[in-house]
């Protein structure tokens, strides 16, 4: 499902884990293929698919999809079956789920066409599922490091905190995880595990990001021009909170460091200077500019995450053989470029970090369904993605 969306030039992703618990304790279910769409105005539609083998009581798994769409914020849901019949398929109609089985699957993708053997960027699950898996083995046995157990937190930031919903929190956890990753990437190079955990992160991130920016702008869009600015600022100092209310609370918290300190004899040294709390980061304006631009080629722009994703995951002949991937990739791959430049310059990410990196994965991972099977079960065994 995810291959048959991306071959039509849709940004999809897999396992992703909606979490009923800020610390991941309690993960609501598993989203097996989420589709994000963007059209004018920079608004995303969604849609997912769920695909169930065996013996399953179809009709619940119906109602329950319903669930899942309402949670997802969805237009559209489709649930893959072994089997049903036409009296299941009007119900679930009905509710707006198209049911399909495998056979219907792969005559839709023989229609596109899709080439059988071919599975471009992360729809490869024979790569990317053993990669999540060994890496999750590593990062959560006992003996792992503060560096595996931070790329760990990444991971979880992945899957479950950053897609579900924006919000400029999460934009700025974001942006310090790139810098944090950056910052410790020299270290991983002894350790090929671990810097082909730390490219996928980062890769994951810039692809997170783009749907990131393309959210900024459908936020901005409502705000007169010269009034953008100010707000990104604030939202990149204050994230999700109100800008008064938090610089009130950080005053006083400040005067009555200082009446402490003044009843004790002792002056606060002049050169601390609270101001600076109240300081955007270093790349405010850069990124001002990159959103500037964005709702400028807004048409260009709905293809930044399917563009990015390319970039980053995609092989050059493989993607070839999908050519609406391609021509959409194509379409956005400007500003994608732009926006991996600006996170270069803006962290200083040290060469060979932000390099693409299927193929180094596939080299290092791939193999066949069976051990692909049992390595993810394995990786879900690890689950929640505690540090």
């Amino acid at each position: 499902m995810q291959r048959l969306f991306m071959a039509q030039g849709v940004f999809a992703e897999r396992g992703l884990f909606p979490s009923a618990s800020a610390d991941h304790r309690m993960l609501a279910t598993d989203i097996d293929v989420l589709v994000s769409e963007y059209v004018s105005g920079f608004h995303i539609t969604r849609r997912h698919a769920e695909c169930k083998g065996g013996k399953i009581p179809l009709l619940d798994r119906v109602l329950w999809l319903r669930g899942v769409r309402r949670l997802l914020g969805a237009d559209g849901s489709y649930l893959v079956v072994p089997d049903f019949d036409t009296d299941a398929s009007e119900f679930a109609r009905s509710l707006n789920i198209q049911l399909l089985t495998l056979k219907q699957l792969e005559g839709w993708e023989a229609a596109i066409p899709v080439l059988q053997d071919l599975w471009p960027c992360r729809s490869d699950y024979q790569t990317y599922d053993n990669a999540k898996a060994v890496w999750m083995k590593l990062s959560g046995s006992k003996g792992a490091d503060a560096d595996w157990r931070f790329l760990r937190e990444i991971l979880g930031f992945i899957q479950i905190d950053s897609w579900l919903s924006f919000y400029y929190r999460h934009l700025n956890k974001l942006l310090r995880l790139m810098a944090d990753i950056a910052g410790q990437y020299e270290r991983t190079r002894s350790d090929r595990d671990r810097e082909l955990c730390s490219r996928y992160c980062f890769s994951a991130l810039l692809v997170r990001l783009c749907q990131y920016i393309l959210a900024i702008c459908h936020d901005v869009s409502r705000l007169p021009v010269s009034d953008i600015g100010t707000y990104l600022y604030q939202r990149l100092t204050y994230g999700d909170q109100d800008p008064e209310r938090t610089s009130g609370l950080i005053n006083s918290t400040v005067l009555w460091i200082k009446r402490g300190l003044e009843e004790k004899g002792i002056a606060v040294p002049p050169e601390i200077d609270v101001g600076r709390l109240y300081q955007p980061p270093q790349y405010a304006a850069d990124l001002l500019e990159l959103v500037n631009r964005f709702l400028e080629q807004s048409n260009e722009a709905r293809y930044l995450p399917i563009a990015m994703e390319t970039m980053q995951f995609g092989i050059p002949e493989v993607v070839g053989k999908f050519p609406r991937l391609k021509a959409a990739a194509s379409a956005g791959d400007s500003l994608a470029a732009l926006l991996r430049g600006f996170v270069i310059r803006a962290f200083s990410i040290p060469k060979g970090l932000a390099e693409p990196v299927s193929s180094e994965l596939r080299l290092a991972y791939h193999s066949t369904t069976d051990q692909s099977k049992k390595r993810r079960r394995d990786s879900q065994a690890q689950l929640p993605f505690q540090a």
